[in-house]
This record gives structure tokens, sequence and C-alpha cells, in this order.
């Protein structure tokens, strides 16, 4: 399952990330591209432990804001949306 996955994925890379830190002679150690890389993959591990609860309560691929379901096709491209295109669009909007 691609969820699954991408959560590996990203646990992975964590765990790589944490331990180039450990290591101060690793040129990546305490950079703000390590530190970048870390918060994203943390956001995405969230998302993705989210979507996955919502996969086991029968929720995954609804809306969050209107209820709709999410198509395919976004689920495809963000296994871990949590809006609809329309609701999606209108948050950016603001």
């Amino acid at each position: 399952m691609v969820l699954e996955e991408q959560y590996a994925r990203h646990h992975t890379q964590l765990a790589l990330l944490a331990r180039q830190g450990d290591r101060p002679d690793h040129p990546a150690a305490g950079t703000d591209t390590a530190s970048a890389v870390t918060a994203a993959s943390r956001r995405a591990l969230d998302d993705l432990a989210r979507a996955l609860r919502h996969l086991e309560q029968g929720r995954y691929g609804t809306c969050r804001r209107c209820r709709a379901d999410i198509p395919i096709e976004c689920l495809a491209h963000r296994p871990a949306a949590r809006f609809c295109p329309r609701c999606d669009a209108a948050s950016t909007r603001r």
C-alpha cells in the first residue's frame, strides 16, 4: 500500500538524518538543509499516520471540511490528502 510505503520511507529518512546529526564530522550535521528535511519528514509522517488511522476507521478519502469524497486521482497524487480539491483551493486562497 502506498501510504505504508511512504511512511516507511520517511521513517527511514528521519533515522538516517538523526544518525548524521549525531556525527559532528558529517558535512550535513547541523545544517539548515538537514533541519528543513527533518521537519518536512516529520510533517509527512504525521500526515501519513493520520491517513492510516482514517483508513482503519473507514474515513480515508473523505474531505475533512465538506465530507465529500476526495477523487481517487487526488489520492493517487497525494495519498495523505485531507481535503477535496474545492476545499483545498478555498483554504489556499485565504
